[in-house]
């Protein structure tokens, strides 16, 4: 009966129960780890709300984006650390206002308290709502040059770990300007309706970036203030040699760290937890040496303009760190690279491996989920 219907109502029908399944699994997860796991040493020192709520998933960006919500820019999301609320104008622009807005925007349309904790629910459940759509979006570019199997198998890697963004909610949104551009100077270029509907997407690919730094340049005089808040997090630009050493270095620490028992150590829970999110150095490492890898074999796989914004979006990833955790947050930076996604759906073509692959990547996102829920560094 499924395989009777048309192709496009086929793709939506997949992606939405890949979509419906995998959000029930984690919701109830995260529900279920943050009633039983204790909650880490950061939670004290931030204004987050309390667990076992949508909140659960508000943590860590989630506490700036509802700051920046309730109050605008020019707030500190860690007023309750010494020194850094005077910091709090500069940090809080590095994050784009897309999301912040619509947030607030839902709060006020639904009425209700615009308080924290009412607003980071609205966050979530913006995210719920916009993430089959990106699912679809990249379904159908897979479909399109691959069919419909590397469309379905890239949808249900995407469901582990894919967030999707764009320009006014990240600033590397912009580097989609590359594939629409080739695209549209390749196909449509010559025709009168085609280039017109081209240079839109083109233009709508930069706009929110642009729209921002106006935002930033009449609000505070500095259009780049959203670049310069980095040194808020201590990130500045790496050279290579640097770079890899750092790597190297914070990498095998970490693994140290790991396999070295400690006069604290203990069986329980909070042990166990502290002990595995002291890896993140280390895993942060294998997952640029995987995406490394997946990168050069796309170069097989991949028409060029999807080559070249992947690689558009590793490079400051990696490059842009911190010198003491120079990975900081490279996986979820990442997870905006959907052709990668697409790369491995077509070399896991064994289905034993296909599957594999992904047990062992829902396994290790509930180790992950467990990690974020109860207020653990997890990227």
């Amino acid at each position: 009966m499924f395989d009777r219907l048309p192709p496009h109502r086929r793709g939506i029908l997949f992606v939405l129960a890949v979509y419906g399944a995998s959000r029930l699994l984690y919701l109830a997860a995260g529900s279920l780890f943050a009633a039983l796991l204790p909650i880490g040493w950061f939670y004290k020192r931030t204004l987050d709300t309390p667990p076992g709520t949508l909140n659960i998933w508000a943590h860590w960006n989630g506490v700036w984006y509802s700051r920046i919500a309730a109050e605008g820019y020019g707030t500190a999301a860690w007023g309750s650390q010494a020194g850094m609320e005077a910091y709090g104008t500069i940090a809080s622009t590095a994050f784009f206002p897309l999301y912040p807005l619509l947030m607030r925007s839902f709060a006020e349309l639904f009425g209700g308290p615009l308080s924290l904790g009412a607003i980071s629910m609205y966050g979530v459940l913006i995210s719920l709502a916009v993430l089959p759509l990106a699912l679809y979006f990249v379904y159908r570019i897979a479909e399109h040059g691959w069919g419909e199997r590397v469309a379905r198998d890239t949808v249900l890697l995407l469901a582990c770990v894919f967030a999707a963004r764009a320009t006014a909610t990240r600033n590397v949104g912009v580097f989609l300007l590359v594939p629409l551009a080739y695209e549209w100077l390749r196909g449509d270029a010559g025709k009168d309706y085609g280039a017109v509907r081209g240079a839109a997407c083109v233009a709508l690919a930069c706009a929110g970036l642009l729209s921002y730094a106006a935002y930033l340049w009449r609000l505070f005089g500095n259009p780049f203030l959203f670049y310069e808040a980095q040194s808020y997090w201590n990130r500045a630009p790496a050279d290579p040699l640097s770079f890899a050493v750092n790597i190297l270095r914070e990498a095998f620490e970490s693994l140290a760290a790991f396999v070295t028992p400690q006069p604290s150590d203990n069986l329980s829970a909070a042990g166990i937890l502290e002990r595995i999110n002291g890896t993140t150095d280390a895993y942060n490492a294998l997952f640029l040496v995987l995406t490394l890898a997946v990168l050069a074999l796309g170069l097989r796989v991949l028409p060029v303009p999807l080559s070249v914004y992947a690689f558009l979006l590793v490079i400051p990833a990696a490059l842009f760190g911190k010198p003491e955790t120079p990975l900081i947050g490279f996986p979820r930076y990442m997870l905006a690279a959907f052709p990668l996604f697409i790369v491995l759906s077509v070399l896991l073509a064994n289905r034993r491996a296909f599957r594999i692959w992904l047990a062992s990547s829902a396994i290790f996102s509930l180790v992950l989920c467990a990690l974020f829920v109860s207020w653990r560094f997890t990227a």
